[in-house]
């Protein structure tokens, strides 16, 4: 497992959003305990409310799961969990919404077994 937090928060290539942290998970590991520590202690500064981190959590559980059940056809190499916010947020205060995208990177192209990366997208309604 590797955890990776961005003290500075960094700006993810050709776009307007900031990782916000990064966690990279070996696939078959029990991986629940660690999940909700890390999005407690990354998301802890946004000062979100308690249901709304419930519900990234329960999404991340969602998504691991199936790529746990995925990785029975295609073995990941590993399983990467990154938290993007936006790169300029007038303000913290406001309905927060997310999103997740999957990726699984292309195996041909690959000399070991491919990643799956999961990234939420976590953003003010309205702005």
């Amino acid at each position: 497992m590797k955890h990776t937090n961005y003290s500075s928060l960094s700006q993810h290539p050709g776009a307007h959003w900031q990782v916000l942290g990064e966690l990279e998970l070996a696939m078959g590991a029990n991986a629940e305990l660690t999940i909700r520590a890390w999005l407690a202690e990354i998301l802890g500064p946004l000062n979100l409310h308690a249901d709304f981190s419930n519900k990234v959590l329960s999404s991340a559980r969602e998504a691991v799961l199936r790529a746990g059940q995925a990785e029975a056809a295609i073995p990941f190499h590993h399983l990467h969990l990154l938290v993007f916010i936006p790169a300029e947020r007038a303000s913290q205060a406001g309905t927060w919404g997310f999103f997740r995208i999957e990726k699984v990177e292309d195996g041909a192209n690959s000399q070991s077994n491919p990643d799956h990366a999961i990234e939420f997208y976590l953003y003010v309604e309205g702005q």
